[in-house]
This record gives structure tokens, sequence and C-alpha cells, in this order.
């Protein structure tokens, strides 16, 4: 088997919001579970940051995330954890903002951060 593939059996799920945004974070797993891939592209005018939380719910901005990904202007970031994922004890949640501080609650524009989560 090929290095990068993810050594998950029965196959993977994806997560889609092509509305990714502050406030109530974004259910990807309501139980434990790991992430392999994150693809995000941001159409706005400014760098907005991506923020992945070992959670099954909540606000943005509150509470340390463990995964902080920033998407320069108009461009797309593939991020990938390896082939074990990175495992969440609790459940993933993802919210998007407009800065890198753990409690910034900055509001991307509306469809503005687009994002595909590939998860077990």
């Amino acid at each position: 088997m090929p290095a990068n593939l993810p050594l998950a059996r029965n196959g993977l799920s994806n997560h889609l919001s092509i509305d990714l945004d502050e406030g109530t974070l974004e259910i990807v797993k309501a139980a434990p579970g790991s992430i392999y891939s994150v693809e995000i592209t941001n159409l706005g005018n400014a760098t907005r940051f991506v923020k992945i939380y070992d959670a099954v719910s909540g606000p943005a901005g509150t509470g340390t995330p463990v995964v902080v990904i920033a998407v320069p202007t108009l461009q797309t970031v593939v991020w990938h954890a390896g082939g074990v994922g990175i495992k969440f004890s609790v459940g993933i949640c993802i919210g998007a903002t407009t800065g890198v501080a753990h409690n910034n609650t900055g509001a991307p524009g509306a469809n503005e951060v687009v994002v595909n989560v590939t998860f077990k």
C-alpha cells in the first residue's frame, strides 16, 4: 500500500461546507473519530483561519483548537494528517474566523470559506 493512503477500513466519510463560518461550530462527527485530510478554499479578500476542535458543539473562539490552518486570499490549501490520521476523542467540530487567535470570533463573509473534511 502506498505510504500516503489512509489506513482506514471500510472507506472514509466526507463533510462538505460551502459557508464555513464563525458562530456555532459545524459538527463533522458527533463521536470520536479521526481526520485524514482537509481541503479549504478561501474566496475572501484576506487570510482566513480554519480551526478544528475535539468537541461535539460550541461556538468558535472558545476552547483551544487541535489544528489551525491559515488559508491565504483566493487560495486552496490541502492539509494531510498522515496515513493514520489525527484522533479526536470527543468529536470533530470545525469553524473559520478572520483572526488566528484561539479566542477570535471575526466572521468571514458569506460563502468565503469552502471546506471538505475527510474523516472516519
